[in-house]
């Protein structure tokens, strides 16, 4: 590989083991950390130009895979034959046309791999944002409580608790009855199995 795919490589692998670690079910305050280093990275001016400049270069490299490969499209192979084109400019792939061929679908999978994943990263770390977010406010209400003994707030909070549980019961309960409804419309009358 050569050296810009080696680095397109290293990135994918560097994505990859970022987004185990930020799926990965960790303690409160190592979360934390990580969400205080991503708004740390967030508003380095380098690191914004950096992923731009990284963006535009995959992107590049995307369309000129797709551009390549739609050049030997016109080519007669024996596993993708294209209507339409005719004999005199179908002629059958040559191996230097295959070996192309073959290392522009891998670039055009590496680099869509990494810009996918460089979407499901900002995906996951706002998602995460909002887990401490939420664990914070809960954390910090938790701490008011026990300093101020002020049960209205906390009461309302159960109160809405307790309102959401309610729903969920009444949607399990439509869900059953709309089941049971659907079953009967069947003429076999084939009781499903636990695992349906």
């Amino acid at each position: 590989m050569s050296i810009q795919l080696s680095l397109v490589f290293g990135a994918m692998v560097i994505q990859m083991i970022t987004l185990v670690v930020l799926l990965l079910p960790l303690p409160y305050p190592i979360r934390k950390k990580i969400i205080d280093f991503t708004f740390v990275l967030q508003k380095s001016q380098n690191f914004k130009v950096g992923v731009v400049f990284t963006i535009i270069l995959l992107i590049l490299q995307f369309l000129d895979c797709v551009n390549r490969l739609r050049r030997l499209d016109g080519y007669n192979d024996p596993y993708f034959t294209t209507a339409g084109i005719t004999k005199e400019a179908r002629a059958q792939l040559s191996y230097d046309q295959l070996a192309t061929k073959f290392y522009s679908q891998r670039n055009l999978y590496l680099s869509g791999a990494v810009l996918y994943l460089m979407v499901a990263i900002g995906t996951v770390i706002t998602i995460v944002r909002k887990l401490v977010k939420k664990e914070t406010d809960y954390r910090n209400l938790l701490a008011r409580e026990s300093t101020n003994g002020d049960d209205g707030e906390i009461e309302k909070y159960k109160q809405l608790i307790k309102l959401k549980q309610n729903d969920i019961d009444t949607f399990k309960k439509q869900l059953s009855g709309l089941q049971s409804a659907y079953d009967g419309l069947n003429p076999d009358k084939v009781t499903p199995s636990k695992d349906d």
